[in-house]
């Protein structure tokens, strides 16, 4: 058997020191692959978060792209992190969620009023880290901008530079090289931990009729369902009426039924 060259030899402790989350049997098995090696040793001086929900995520790629983002808001993971179980138990009972459920109602209110035989509908749930890991590991977005960043990534380590470095000087390299990278498509949903819908902050409108949904929260179908039927003005249009609470539409990626809700705010309605 032909022995491993020196450098792959260092991915691989680089890998199994700084991963306890990555088995020493699937490292072994995936010996072409080195950037999950590196990925745990830039995760592990981010908060404890984030080498939990890297554990749980899809492949190389997504990984990577999901790092760039903690890594973008890592002086604010901790308080931006989605709830636990028992804090979503507790916001069930606390003035917020009244504070919340009642704008959403002058919202609806004036909706209805504009739009006679329709209505909108918003989940009541807060979307668990768990639903957000599955989204984010089936997402097509998400799997396109993984995929070019994954690539980009494996050209990077392989460039002369960066095979020049010492372990730890490599990890500060790829962690430079994600700081700067701009995934291309732009990911339709936030990197897992992350999503306002994590802690509340933000609800997706749904214009229903007689319980068949008109207009859902598809980027596919957007342009159709909300832009050429006249559904994002008309939803932007109750919204601004009925609550200053509510900030949006969403920009970037564009989401015309994503609107974030700032319990801070002048809670009166009206204009």
């Amino acid at each position: 058997m032909r022995s491993r060259p020196r450098a792959l030899t260092v991915l691989l402790s680089v890998a199994l020191s700084a991963a306890p989350f990555i088995s020493t049997a699937a490292v072994q098995a995936d010996v072409a692959e080195p950037l999950d090696g590196y990925v745990a040793a830039i995760a592990a001086e981010l908060d404890p978060h984030v080498a939990d929900a890297l554990a749980r995520i899809d492949g190389a790629g997504r990984r990577l792209l999901a790092l760039r983002s903690y890594l973008r808001s890592s002086t604010h993971l901790a308080e931006r992190w989605s709830w636990t179980q028992e804090q979503m138990t507790a916001y069930q009972q606390s003035s917020e969620h009244h504070e919340l459920q009642e704008a959403i109602d002058r919202v609806n209110a004036s909706f209805m009023s504009a739009n006679p035989g329709y209505e909108l509908w918003v989940n009541p749930e807060v979307r668990s880290l768990d639903v957000q890991i599955e989204h984010w590991n089936t997402n097509e977005s998400v799997a396109a901008a993984a995929e070019g960043l994954a690539a980009a990534a494996r050209e990077h380590v392989a460039s002369p530079a960066f095979a020049a470095a010492g372990p730890g000087s490599a990890a500060r390299k790829l962690q430079s090289f994600l700081g700067a990278y701009v995934p291309v498509p732009t990911p339709t949903i936030a990197a897992p931990g992350l999503s306002p819908h994590g802690q509340m902050r933000a609800v997706d409108f749904q214009v229903h009729q007689g319980g068949r949904v008109i207009a859902g929260t598809r980027t596919s179908t957007m342009e159709a369902d909300w832009d050429a039927a006249g559904w994002s003005a008309r939803l932007e249009a109750a919204v601004r009426s009925a609550s200053r609470q509510f900030v949006g539409p969403l920009v970037s990626p564009r989401e015309p039924w994503h609107y974030t809700f700032t319990p801070e705010a002048v809670a009166s309605a009206g204009p």
